[in-house]
Parts: structure tokens; C-alpha cells; sequence
């Protein structure tokens, strides 16, 4: 019988290269202009790829990912051409996808193995560069809602990080949480507050009963499906709750009164305190609407008038009166969303690559939901919202494809620990041969 050897926990930042993967992240974290904005950890990713695809080889459980990323770019060709996109527009519309999955790629072939922490030193480097940039290079808004537009996302992802590697307990990842979700609230950064809460929730709750239960249904056929009506109801029950509180936020007392007046019409509007800020939604479907199969192309421009019914529901919305919108003096038709984003511009298929690819990391956490971190109960939740509620620019390209990368890896170093029943904490690099035909 093989016999396992137990090691001592040891310290946080002792023998897993602490150091080089933090600088590795930090680097990977600057952003630079090579035909349009890219990270260099893009950059990297993509040799990265390309050196591992050159023996025409998917790993099979990045493969799927592979052929749905082919598949956007077939179709953002043609819809390119139908819409007759100029060469260097297109170019970069068909690269962002291909960029999307190198980045998943790189990072989920490369710490799949050894030990866990470097996940962890990697994604706290790649908060260096956005809090550097704001501090010495902030974009306007920046100026008026520094911790909003600035400081909020990168400290969220290395408090996660530090959470994660220590393996923190449940009062101090819980009262963290609360204390960043208050943070934020303080300066109008609701989404961002309702996620830490969200998150808070799920990790207290990944060891129930409930959750074995979700995990025990996205291993049937359509269990998947079931979950996003499930995901669909929650955000739908959150918006009714925070619609009721944000209703009287004039009582709160620490409020703008610009805040104050935003939250108020948009907490009175038909379509919520949640949905209110997020009119974009409503314009990408019916752009959607008008060209289901091919789309309007990369970085679809606005022959329809789009903009201007954008224009008008922001001033009900009471957004306009508090935030400046690129979107309203933009020719592009506004989506605000990776997937209605990717539906305007290619049709139907960048609607199923999403789907999918949400799909995938909600089933993946799920299956092993009692074992994963505290990032993972904070960023898959953001990760779905981003999909439905964000813009696909290079900021968020980066971000979502670092977490799909790093829950793929992660999953793999679980499923390696269950096979040889090893402690998560030996960081033992895994056989080659037993190793290769997952991810």
C-alpha cells in the first residue's frame, strides 16, 4: 500500500517562489496599446498557447472552450463582412476572443500543478498596475470616486487572495467582507458591495446541504439550465430587496444628495434599484433584437438610432445627473454586457459562447464547492454579473480571464488531491502521465 507522508502547514510566503509569481503577476498586470489595449500578461499568454497548441493538442477539458472560441471568430468574421467592418476594426474584434483564451489557457495549464499559494502571489501581483495608474494616471472619474473607478476591484481581488492562501476562517472572512461591502457602499459602489455580501453568503453556505444538492444536479443533463433559472431568481429577489432599501435612502444620512436622488428614481422605476443602472440592457437587447444571426459587427456602430434611446433612458434613470456615460457621445451601439456585448456584434454565437462559458465555471465550482476558497464565492458571483451586467473592454477581458483560468487550474489541483487522497497543503507536483488528460 502507498504510504502518504504529512507535512507541517508552512508559512505563507515560504518555498513557493513568493516572489517571482508576484512579479510575474505584477508585469502581467501592466496594460500597453499594441492595436488596440492589451495586457502583458496577454501578451505572454499568447506565446504561451501557441507553443502548447503547436502539437495540435487540446487538452479535453479545454477543448470544448477552444471550439466555442473558434466559433465566435467564424462568426464575427462574417458578420464583418456583412456589415463591411474596416479591416483593423475587425481584426481587433476577431483577436478579442482569441486573446480571451490564450489567457485561460496559459494560466490554467501552468498552475495546474505544484503547489496552490502561487495562484494566489500571481493574482495579488495583478492588482499592483490598476492602483499604481490610479494613484499616478487616474482617468477622470477617478478623480471624483477614487475607491469606485479606481482602488475598489484591485484590493477587493488581493484581500481575496490574502483570505485565500491563509485559508482565513469564517469570522474573519465574513467580517472582511462586511467591512469592504460598507466600504463601498459609503462611496456608491453598490455592485461591487452587493457582490462582497453575495460572496460572504455563498462561503458560509458551500458546505450545506443545499449547495451538495446543486452540485448533485449539474451533473444531469440540463442541470445547468436549472441553475441559471435559479441564479436568475436570486438576482431578481435581490433587486426587489435592495429596490426597498435603497427606496428611502434618503434616511441613510451619509449620502450625497446626488446619490440620494439617483438611488431614489432609479429605486422607483420599473425596472429596479439594480436594473436601473444598467439601461444599456435594455438598448443591447432589442440591437440584438433587429440582427440575431450575424450581428452588427465588432465594435458595432450605431445606424439605428441606438444611442439616442440610450440617451433618453439615462436622464429617467437619474444616471446622467451624477456620472458621465462614454456611451452617450460614442457612434457604437452601448451593450454594458460580455454577452449582449458579444451578441450585438456577431449574433447568436457570442450568446452561446458566454452561456457556456458561464455555464462551465458554475458547474465546476459547484462540484467541488466545500473545498474552494473564499475568491472563488466572491469572484464567480461578479464573474456572472460582469457577463450580464459589464463591458468587455481589456480591463475586464483580463480580469474574467484570469478567473477562468485559475478556477480551471484550481479544479485540477482538487481533482488531483482526491485521486492520491493527498493534504491540499504538500503542494506535491502531480505525475505527468497520471496528470495529462485533465486540466
Amino acid at each position: 500500500m502507498r504510504q502518504l507522508s504529512l507535512t507541517r502547514r508552512r508559512p505563507w510566503a515560504e518555498g513557493d517562489h513568493a516572489t517571482f509569481y508576484f512579479a510575474l503577476g505584477v508585469i502581467s498586470g501592466i496594460r500597453v496599446v499594441l492595436l488596440g489595449e492589451i495586457y502583458i500578461g496577454e501578451l505572454l499568454a499568447l506565446c504561451m498557447t501557441a507553443y502548447g497548441l503547436s502539437s495540435f493538442k487540446v487538452d479535453r477539458k479545454l477543448a470544448p472552450l477552444f471550439a466555442l472560441t473558434l466559433m465566435w471568430c467564424i462568426a464575427q468574421s462574417l458578420s464583418d463582412i456583412q456589415n463591411h467592418t474596416d479591416l483593423t476594426t475587425s481584426l481587433k474584434g476577431v483577436l478579442a476572443p482569441l486573446v480571451f483564451f490564450g489567457t485561460v489557457y496559459a494560466i490554467a495549464t501552468h498552475f495546474n500543478h505544484g503547489h496552490e499559494r502561487r495562484i494566489w502571489y500571481f493574482l495579488a501581483g495583478t492588482t499592483i498596475f490598476q492602483m499604481w495608474e490610479t494613484v499616478m494616471n487616474p482617468m477622470e472619474a477617478a478623480l471624483m470616486n477614487p475607491w469606485k473607478w479606481g482602488f475598489a476591484t484591485p484590493l477587493l481581488a488581493l484581500l481575496l487572495a490574502y483570505l485565500s492562501a491563509r485559508r482565513a476562517g469564517k469570522l474573519s472572512t465574513v467580517g472582511c467582507l462586511l467591512a469592504f461591502s460598507a466600504t463601498s457602499i459609503v462611496f456608491d459602489f453598490r455592485s461591487l458591495a452587493a457582490m462582497a455580501v453575495l460572496g460572504a453568503i455563498v462561503f458560509l453556505a458551500r458546505n450545506s446541504s443545499f449547495v451538495r444538492k446543486l452540485g448533485y444536479l449539474v451533473r444531469k443533463p440540463g442541470g445547468v439550465l436549472l441553475i441559471f433559472a435559479v441564479l436568475a431568481t436570486v438576482i431578481y429577489i435581490l433587486n426587489v430587496v435592495f429596490t426597498l432599501i435603497f427606496a428611502h435612502s434618503a434616511e441613510f444620512g451619509f449620502l450625497s444628495p446626488e446619490s440620494v436622488h439617483k438611488y431614489t428614481v432609479q429605486a422607483t422605476s420599473e425596472y429596479g434599484i439594480l436594473f436601473g443602472g444598467r439601461s444599456e440592457i435594455v438598448i443591447s437587447v432589442k440591437a440584438f433584437l433587429d440582427a440575431p444571426l450575424l450581428g452588427h459587427g465588432s465594435w458595432a456602430l450605431d445606424r439605428h438610432g441606438y444611442v439616442d434611446e440610450y440617451n433618453r433612458l439615462t436622464h429617467q434613470m437619474g444616471m446622467a445627473l451624477t456620472d458621465r456615460f462614454d456611451e452617450l457621445e460614442s457612434p457604437m451601439i452601448p451593450t454594458h454586457s460580455y454577452l449582449m456585448g458579444a451578441m450585438v456584434w456577431c449574433g447568436i454565437a457570442g450568446g452561446i459562447f458566454w452561456l457556456s462559458v458561464v455555464g462551465g465555471c458554475l458547474r465546476m465550482f459547484l462540484l467541488q464547492a466545500r473545498y474552494m476558497p473564499v475568491y472563488f464565492c466572491v469572484a464567480l458571483p461578479q464573474f456572472i454579473w460582469d457577463a450580464f451586467f459589464s463591458p468587455f473592454g481589456a480591463a475586464n477581458r483580463w480580469q474574467a480571464a484570469v478567473f477562468v483560468g485559475i478556477i480551471f487550474a484550481f479544479s485540477a489541483l482538487q481533482q488531483h488531491r482526491v485521486r492520491f487522497r493527498a493534504p491540499a497543503e504538500t503542494g506535491t507536483r502531480p505525475s505527468r502521465l497520471k496528470f495529462a488528460r485533465s486540466v
